[in-house]
């Protein structure tokens, strides 16, 4: 017998329209292999979606696809992950949990004295039996995991597969997630397959008690850590599993997405001028053609801004080469001449006050009313402003002029050409 297990393909979070093609290309490879190995069912322990309503084009394509995977007689168990939850069932997924292209495994039940309890799923084909939890955002999934029943859970006989999304401490791994991690002693012991989601790199390991604790990683997914790591050579795909009575093997399906190049510069003790001409050498080297170009420039300048690290005519040059797209990370650049200094607070507007109160010193303006307290006041009040929530049923091109138009009041300015 055999299944697969996939995880974290965050559908729907490309914005770019190459991108969002090879975001669909390898979902569709990931279903097409499982139909071609004739797999008996299919786990998704989360984040199968990037949001849990994502844009129709997204939801089209999901339903045209599984309507494929459901035709073929393979089941698709899910658990919701931290981006496509919804606490009141109002996703994507349960409107194709609705039309029976998926089923949800989650099966919770709130008992008297403070514990949750888990039903088991039992799969028709394989008489395998699966649990699991849904994945909560900013970590509050553990509080589900601390009153968790797993006493029954750990009773029941037979080859028990438990879906969970969530980072554990325990896996030793260098890919790391935003959101608190929780110790594998969390999970019920004895069941035969761990199928987590939401690390976003291929991890297989056992512990005593948890045999076969897996993370199959993403397929593509497309955060700039995720195309970077592609850039490095890492492995894509999904995970087979064969089974009996127990696991026989966990076998890692690669997938391959696309071609990348990367360019990395060390801006320490260097000026932007000499940063910029290495840029330009490197991107001379590389060809670019049909393929997502990482540019990773870190390090302290020993003078200027970082804004004189300029990208721009490095974008042109590499568009004008048909490079698919390119992806700049900044993120580590820094200089002597400003850097920002961290400060503590009580709270979020105190820490914000002491923030710029500690770095508004370095600053060189011609406008007194940007500097000491007059400035400081004005900080808060803009990023207050930036800050600001989308309304309800307020479209994208009708936010964006709000915001900008409120920033520059504040600001003094009557519009952006000012």
């Amino acid at each position: 017998m055999l299944f697969a297990h996939l995880s974290d393909i965050h559908l729907g979070f490309q914005k770019h329209e190459s991108l969002q093609k090879v975001e669909q290309q390898v979902f569709e490879k990931c279903l097409d292999e499982c139909i071609a190995r004739k797999v008996d069912f299919i786990l998704i322990p989360g984040d199968l979606f990037h949001v849990n309503i994502p844009e129709m084009r997204v939801q089209k394509f999901a339903f045209a696809k599984f309507r494929q995977v459901h035709d073929a007689g393979i089941p698709i168990y899910v658990v919701y992950g931290s981006h496509d939850f919804s606490p009141v069932s109002n996703s994507v997924i349960d409107l194709l949990a609705e039309v029976g292209y998926i089923t949800k495994v989650t099966k919770a039940t709130s008992n008297e004295n403070n514990t949750i309890s888990l039903d088991f799923l039992v799969d028709g084909k394989t008489g395998a039996k699966i649990a699991g939890l849904s994945g909560l955002k900013v970590g509050k999934d553990r509080e589900w995991y601390e009153k968790l029943d797993r006493d029954s859970l750990e009773a029941e006989s037979g080859f028990k597969i438990f879906l969970f999304h969530g980072g554990i401490s325990d896996m030793k791994t260098d890919s790391g997630m935003d959101g608190d991690q929780m110790p594998l002693s969390l999970l019920p012991k004895g069941f035969s397959y761990y199928a987590g989601g939401h690390m976003h790199k291929f991890n297989h390991q056992s512990f005593d008690g948890y045999p076969n604790v897996v993370y199959p990683g993403t397929p593509f997914a497309g955060y700039h850590a995720d195309l970077e790591d592609n850039a490095n050579g890492q492995k894509r795909g999904f995970v087979l599993v064969e089974f009996e009575d127990t696991v026989k093997s966990v076998e890692f399906v690669e997938i391959e997405n696309i071609s990348y190049e990367i360019i990395e510069v060390d801006a320490n003790n260097r000026k932007a001028e000499s940063i910029n001409q290495e840029l330009v050498e490197k991107t001379k080297e590389i060809d670019p053609t049909e393929k997502v170009v990482i540019i990773k420039i870190k390090g302290e300048l020993t003078s200027g801004k970082t804004a004189d690290v300029d990208i721009s005519a490095i974008r042109d040059e590499l568009n004008s080469r048909n490079a698919m797209v390119i992806n700049v990370s900044k993120n580590g650049l820094t200089s002597k001449e400003y850097s920002i200094t961290e400060a503590k607070g009580a709270n979020k507007e105190e820490i914000e006050t002491n923030v710029f109160s500690e770095n508004i010193g370095q600053l060189r303006f011609e406008y007194p009313e940007l500097l000491n307290e007059e400035g400081i006041k004005l900080a808060k009040k803009l990023l207050h402003e930036l800050g600001q929530p989308v309304l309800v049923n307020e479209k994208k091109n009708e936010y964006i002029p709000r915001i900008r138009d409120n920033a520059l009041a504040l600001l003094g300015l009557d519009d952006a050409s000012q």
